[in-house]
């Protein structure tokens, strides 16, 4: 991913020295739902009698907040505009924290209850994109997207931080143009983001499809 932004960065110098066309900077605000499919694998462990387990399940965050910075060219002969998006802060996946409780037939912990919990959350979410007009101020967006991913357990060994992970955005927006000065844009925006999976220490295993599907209005200068 750091090459596709490296890549980006060198596109927008080399474009803007060769064709004429504007810069643009602005702000964002996104309001956006958080879907996630999960698999959790355990492994047997080292007492005698235990077995593999599976578990599936979704969960969802809907109605998050979020607001971005960006910095784009858009280029005059065909107003393709490419740029970079980055939204700091974080959000849990799941609106609540996901918890059970269960009670080990053997081992150390033999007919005490535990309460396992857990939770991830995505944050520092970084897209490089492009967007092609295709009637009068309507236009699709395409472009790749980075996003750091942790974990928040307790009542099993700990998962640690998954590696950022990479997904594809898409999307359609309405804009008021390209004329200097002030603009605004309006999108319905996908993140679909490759499966993620983290490992415990005991070698456990948890993976998980993550989708964002919301409405962002920006307001962009145009210079």
């Amino acid at each position: 991913m750091k090459k596709i932004f490296l890549s980006l960065a060198a596109t927008l110098l080399i474009t803007s020295s060769a064709y004429a066309g504007q810069w643009g900077v602005g702000v964002a605000g996104s309001f956006f739902n958080i879907d996630a499919d999960v698999t959790e694998t355990t492994t047997a462990g080292t007492v005698g009698g235990g077995s593999a387990n599976t578990n599936k399940g979704s969960v969802s965050h809907d109605g998050v907040l979020s607001g971005a910075l960006f910095v784009q060219y858009t280029m005059d002969a065909y107003p393709v505009t490419v740029g970079f998006d980055y939204t700091p802060g974080s959000a849990d996946i799941s609106k609540k924290m996901q918890s059970r409780t269960e009670t080990p037939t053997s081992g150390d912990n033999a007919s005490s209850s535990t309460d396992f919990k857990a939770n991830a959350e995505i944050e520092n979410l970084m897209t490089a994109y492009v967007e092609i007009p295709v009637y009068n101020n309507v236009y699709l967006k395409g472009g790749y997207t980075q996003v750091d991913v942790n974990t928040n357990e307790s009542g099993m060994n700990s998962y640690g931080n998954a590696s950022s992970e990479e997904g594809i955005t898409y999307g359609i927006g309405l804009s008021s143009g390209n004329d200097s000065g002030l603009g605004y844009k309006i999108a319905y925006e996908v993140i679909d983001f490759d499966t993620i999976e983290v490992k415990s220490s005991s070698s456990n295993k948890v993976s998980g499809d993550i989708d964002t599907a919301g409405v962002k209005v920006s307001v962009v200068y145009n210079f």
